[in-house]
């Protein structure tokens, strides 16, 4: 029978490894035979339903979402994970969006979910319903393994789908180069719906390891007390991890002794953080890695050392060469580059596009005799052969890991009822503007936001000014409107 790599691997760990602790949650655990079973079950019902479906996953770091991800792709179809913290009319748009057959979510959900949407949903009462563990037979699967969405411009959540070869792509390749085997415990700090939980999730489970979900407000509010206490050996992260650490005070040497590795993607990593870790665990192995979600998750990757780091920062560290099977170009105005310029991705973990929305073949995805590329508008510069982040080439950026469309919290503002808003980024803050005649009330500016969009999304300030600053081409001065929030800020 022809599985899905993580599948085959899924099972192999199974015969091999069956008692070893698959997930480590706060209440309870689960070793890979009875995990095995659950996915196994859980397809079985699916099928039932449809063959190759189009499940949405509104979770949360537990078994009810792993077993989930596991038994869609066993069944030959498409997951779609969605955070079940996302506000439920975003939750509805994206489920409307993507055409889905079934909703898997937890029962405390159920209930909103079923006044916005009239679909078939499993809640984790199913996974009780233990049958046999004989598999499935499958003989057809969807071209699609996954879809991530994510900020867009429009004001509307992007899809992107990611095939089955990408992610078995990224699989084998995460098995050969993270440390990851046979009882190794990994964190797992990031929502589903973000893509990098894609290399928590398939890393440890298709390694052999122990998955602990950082799934209470204590592990995410002192992440190294978590550590400790779960005993973690790799952890995979966003950089700005290391910061919540540090500042709650337990960056130490207790609390990271059971620490081996730590892999980092989704915003740049800086001196600061590695030069922290070094403090405390001198010989642990650092991965620096780069990657938006249209590539499947990362496609370069840095090892840092505590002898190399110090010659391979530019402001930030280098995010690496490019991983086996992807190729980077470097662009500036067009013409290709060895110094600077924006980063183009090629190779086998590319993205098969966004959903709904050939509009955007050419302008991000295009194609020659090479191959299918993506303009990640991601701009880098190349010192001593290294690349380094350099900024972003249009109104997209990273906070904390989550990628934000700045014109989406924009267009939302719109909906309320502001016309002329525009919405920056400084020092990790999201600050929105708006001008015009009539003044409007903050806290129900971000009661309305709060139905539509993320928690990560909602401005950490809203100011009205008489009107917009504007360069000699007319166009918007946004240096001159960073002054002015510095100085807001500060008149506060």
């Amino acid at each position: 029978m022809k599985y899905i790599y993580p599948i085959k691997r899924l099972f192999y760990l199974s015969k091999k490894f069956g008692e070893v602790v698959a997930i480590d949650q706060a209440n309870d655990s689960y070793n890979y035979k009875d995990f095995t079973n659950m996915v196994i079950n859980l397809s079985k019902k699916l099928l039932s339903i449809k063959e190759r479906p189009t499940v949405a996953i509104v979770g949360e770091k537990n078994i009810l979402s792993y077993v989930s991800i596991f038994s869609v792709l066993l069944t030959g179809g498409t997951y779609i994970p969605i955070s079940a913290n996302l506000p439920i009319k975003r939750i509805a748009k994206i489920i409307s969006s993507a055409k889905v057959d079934i909703i898997i979510c937890q029962k405390k959900k159920i209930h909103a979910l079923k006044k916005k949407i009239k679909k078939r949903f499993f809640t984790e009462e199913i996974l009780s319903d233990n049958e046999n563990s004989i598999y499935p037979k499958i003989t057809k699967f969807n071209k699609i393994a996954y879809i991530i969405f994510t900020s867009g411009s429009t004001g509307e959540p992007k899809g992107v789908c990611i095939s089955r070869k990408s992610l078995e792509h990224y699989i084998k390749w995460l098995n050969l180069n993270l440390i990851i085997k046979k009882g190794i415990r990994c964190s797992q700090f990031p929502e589903i719906s973000f893509d990098l939980s894609v290399a928590d999730i398939f890393g440890t489970l298709c390694s052999g390891g122990t998955l602990c979900p950082a799934d209470t407000m204590f592990s995410k509010t002192f992440p190294g007390r978590f550590i400790k206490n779960k005993k973690i050996n790799f952890l995979i992260c966003v950089p700005s991890l290391i910061d919540v650490i540090k500042n709650s005070g337990d960056l130490n040497k207790k609390n990271l002794l059971s620490l081996k590795g730590v892999f980092f993607c989704g915003e740049p990593l800086l001196k600061n953080h590695v030069q922290s870790i070094f403090k405390v665990k001198k010989n642990i192995k650092i991965i620096n890695s780069y990657g938006p979600t249209e590539a499947t998750v990362s496609c370069t990757k840095k090892d840092v050392n505590i002898k190399n780091f110090k010659n391979n920062n530019f402001n930030s560290i280098s995010i690496g060469k490019a991983i086996l099977g992807t190729k980077i170009e470097l662009r500036n105005n067009g013409k290709l580059s060895k110094k600077e310029g924006e980063i183009i991705i090629f190779g086998k973990q590319v993205a098969l596009g966004y959903l709904n929305r050939k509009e955007n073949i050419g302008k991000f995805f295009f194609s020659n005799k090479r191959g299918v590329y993506f303009k990640t508008g991601d701009f880098v510069t190349v010192k001593k052969g290294e690349m380094y982040f350099k900024n972003r080439v249009d109104t997209q950026v990273k906070v904390k890991g989550n990628r934000i469309e700045l014109d989406e919290i924009t267009s939302n503002l719109n909906k309320f009822g502001i016309k002329n808003a525009h919405t920056i980024i400084l020092m990790d803050k999201i600050i929105s503007f708006y001008s015009g005649k009539k003044s409007f009330n903050n806290k129900s500016i971000l009661i309305f936001l709060k139905k539509y969009i993320p928690d990560y999304m909602i401005p950490n300030y809203i100011f009205k000014i008489k009107k917009f600053p504007l360069n000699h081409n007319g166009k918007l001065d946004t240096n001159n409107l960073k002054i002015k929030a510095r100085k807001k800020i500060n008149d506060q």
